[in-house]
């Protein structure tokens, strides 16, 4: 098998570099910070605890953090999908959508925490390795910080494994005297170790930290991880025995080169196990706020109950700063970079109220604001629409003759204005999702059970929406599900890896053939507005594309397996 030589100089340089800002080690003027220096002390150590999770937490969502990297994200994955379209073209995602990204410039226009995810592993490796020589440490914290590190690492491996199948395992700090050309490992025994790691995380974490630590992993934590591997794992790009495309002998770097039925129990016993903890660690879902804010309010309100965990490295954020400068549309005052539309295609999957699906005129319509007050009440609270409120700046938001119809709201407070900054609720679980996943791998594995049923309702009900009809076939439980994700999920960094895993990129609309947006129009006399679909853009997909390419210049040192087809 070919080898891959993993790039220990940036690892090895990158354990010390640390952020300069409050809460991350400064070095003082004269002192020399080692290693030693950092497991001298309980004191010195929390520096350390605080780079892990400076280099180890992160999201897809767009980030200026660059103390750590000069490559930035300034673009959310929904535009590359059937989820938005950014109104500028030179963002991250049109490349995808024009299937014209490289090898070459993987790493600037999508996976740009590539090195300082191998960073953040060493990182792990180290705590590990070296924790137990802190004095005065008490046994049960040490034992927390290694399940910290632990989930960490897996939480890397997460990432890497969605983007790229089978990647080395590293669970051990190396020298540069060592070797370094280390292979590929399988799908299945990366799967196998994040889920170790993660097992072994959740026996150790708390199932809570009082409110000065949040940030900090739980065991919900640890539990949730597990629980979206799995889902990964179980799903047909890896559980097939046949690949997406051919790789020969390497088969079993993007495919477990068999399907096994077993593996969807296995993430739905995972999912399970998230929603048991969830009593324990104080979370439930938002359903107290009303139909038309429960929602918004998760979403749009930090350090709520329904977060699992959340990336607190960021601050407050003006609106002309990254991430918002990005999505706000430049349709408004303080107009952002262009921001990000919301397809029809996405729109069309909102459900009316007594959940039968809404019915759009191909031919256009004059009742555009009486099909907006029949949707799913989430419509509302996700989409900036044609006369909706978006802040006191905006209150009325104009979408006529600048949009294709739409803009994303969501992720976007609207107590952000001039002079008003806000911090980004970056997300990475919270329990929703939880309950989808349960109900997506209980369905798999056998059948639309009533606790699959009973799942997927939960998240319904909140937001005013009735039961899923019973009697569903497996396939329609299975498309009616999807559906959910994409109306509870939207914007959340969950889509893109989702059409990817479920191997559907390739169907009409979703990131390839037509993406329609709305021409809108008002009546005279009226008080209602005209609506036209029409398609915006046809884009196009890759059967390649179901996973990323490794960086090409680590391909050519001639160690490295590159995914088929790049």
């Amino acid at each position: 098998m070919k080898k891959i030589r993993i790039v220990c100089i940036f690892v090895i340089l990158g354990t010390f570099t640390f952020s300069c800002k409050k809460n991350f080690l400064d070095k003082a003027p004269g002192v020399d910070v080692t290693e030693n220096t950092i497991f001298s002390s309980p004191t010195q150590l929390e520096t350390y605890i605080a780079s892990m999770y400076r280099h180890g937490i992160h999201h897809g969502f767009c980030t200026d953090d660059k103390s750590l990297t000069e490559s930035i994200s300034l673009d959310i994955s929904a535009g590359a999908t059937d989820e938005g379209e950014y109104a500028v073209a030179w963002l991250t995602s049109q490349y995808w959508n024009s299937a014209s990204i490289t090898a070459s410039d993987i790493v600037n226009l999508e996976d740009y925490r590539f090195y300082l995810r191998w960073t953040a592993i060493r990182i792990c490796n180290i705590m590990m390795e070296r924790i137990g020589e802190v004095p005065g440490l008490q046994e049960s914290y040490r034992e927390q910080v290694i399940a910290e590190a632990k989930f960490v690492r897996a939480l890397n491996y997460f990432e890497m494994l969605k983007r790229y199948g089978g990647v080395p395992i590293v669970n051990k700090r190396f020298q540069l005297s060592e070797e370094l050309k280390i292979s590929r490992n399988t799908i299945e025994e990366c799967v196998n170790f994040i889920v170790n790691d993660c097992t072994e995380a959740a026996g150790a974490l708390p199932p809570t930290y009082p409110s000065t630590m949040r940030g900090r992993v739980t065991k919900g934590a640890a539990l949730m991880l597990k629980s979206k591997a799995l889902l990964y794992a179980a799903s047909p790009l890896f559980n097939t025995a046949t690949p997406y495309m051919p790789l020969g002998e390497n088969n079993k770097l993007i495919c477990y080169g068999n399907y096994d039925a077993n593996r969807w129990k296995l993430a739905a016993d995972a999912a399970k196990a998230v929603l048991d903890w969830a009593p324990s660690g104080n979370c439930k879902l938002i359903d107290d706020k009303g139909v038309d804010v429960n929602y918004k309010y998760e979403w749009s309100t930090n350090d709520n109950e329904e977060i699992i965990l959340a990336n607190k490295s960021f601050g407050t954020r003006y609106p002309w700063d990254i991430p918002w400068a990005v999505m706000k549309p430049n349709t408004i005052a303080n107009p952002g970079w262009g921001g990000l539309q919301a397809t029809f295609n996405l729109v069309r999957k909102y459900e009316k109220k007594d959940g039968t699906p809404q019915t759009w005129n191909a031919n256009g319509g004059n009742d555009l604001f009486k099909k907006y007050d029949e949707l799913d009440p989430r419509f509302k609270q996700t989409i900036a629409y044609h006369n909706s409120y978006w802040n006191v700046e905006t209150p009325v938001f104009n979408c006529i003759g600048n949009s294709i119809g739409h803009w994303m709201h969501k992720l976007i407070p609207s107590d952000l204005h001039n002079g008003a900054a806000q911090i980004p609720s970056w997300q990475l679980f919270r329990l929703a999702e939880a309950y989808l996943n349960y109900a997506e791998a209980l369905n798999e594995a056998e059948g639309p059970v009533d606790a699959a049923y009973d799942a997927v309702n939960k998240i319904r009900r909140r937001s005013g929406m009735p039961d899923l009809p019973k009697g569903l076939s497996k396939d329609d439980f299975r498309k009616r599900v999807h559906n959910e994700r994409d109306i509870e999920l939207a914007f959340e960094d969950h889509r893109f890896w989702d059409i990817r895993r479920w191997k559907i990129a390739e169907e009409d609309g979703v990131m390839k053939g037509n993406f329609w947006g709305l021409k809108l129009a008002t009546i005279p006399a009226s008080s209602e507005i005209h609506y036209e679909p029409y398609i915006f853009e046809v884009r196009s997909f890759l059967p390649k594309m179901y996973l990323h390419p490794f960086i090409l210049w680590e391909v050519n040192k001639g160690y490295l397996v590159q995914n088929p087809g790049w």
